[in-house]
């Protein structure tokens, strides 16, 4: 599970990057959550912090920020590239409305099909296991509403005021850390 400090440094990164817009227009264009948008996008690549230098993850496997993979969506990832972060935020966005859509907006079974296939789920509900069982590490969809609550506080999105006052003083530190360690590269 991921802490306040590191959602917090994602997002500045999403932020000096100019990937916010592309966010917020994918989540109005497909009807699904912003929090929960960034949050996918917070599992799957640190909002592209964890990618390799050729924009890809999972050992060459899946593209971009919100990791689409090449096994199971060739027509998308032959035809982009994974450096097309507007594109692929979009993809990730349709692709995750449909999957709300098909399991009658219940977001853990949607999220759990996100990372493992919406088969993989439905075989696992039919057998009585939770969606989770088929998922990365167990806990996929747990760890993005986990993720998902916390964006939602720090973005100001909900209730969750509390976390808001951190705001500006990890935004603060977060940029200060990515400036300089962009600045040491050699």
């Amino acid at each position: 599970m991921t802490n306040s400090f590191s959602i917090s440094a994602e997002l500045t990164y999403a932020r000096i990057r100019g990937l916010m817009g592309y966010f917020s227009e994918a989540s109005r264009r497909y009807g699904v959550p912003l929090a929960l948008l960034l949050a996918v996008a917070s599992r799957e690549s640190r909002m592209g912090l964890a990618l390799s230098t050729d924009g890809t993850g999972d050992h060459g496997n899946a593209i971009g920020i919100m990791q689409i993979d090449r096994r199971y969506h060739p027509g998308f990832t032959e035809s982009h590239s994974p450096f097309d972060h507007q594109a692929n935020i979009d993809y990730g966005a349709e692709y995750l409305a449909k999957l709300l859509q098909q399991f009658n907006g219940n977001t853990a079974r949607a999220v759990a099909a996100y990372n493992a296939g919406p088969n993989k789920v439905r075989t696992a509900i039919y057998a009585g296991l939770p969606p989770d069982s088929v998922t990365t590490g167990g806990d996929y969809s747990h760890d993005v509403q986990e993720r998902k609550k916390l964006i939602s506080g720090l973005l100001g999105l909900s209730q969750a005021t509390s976390l808001s006052i951190y705001i500006f003083p990890m935004a603060a530190i977060a940029f200060a850390t990515y400036n300089y360690m962009t600045t040491q590269r050699p």
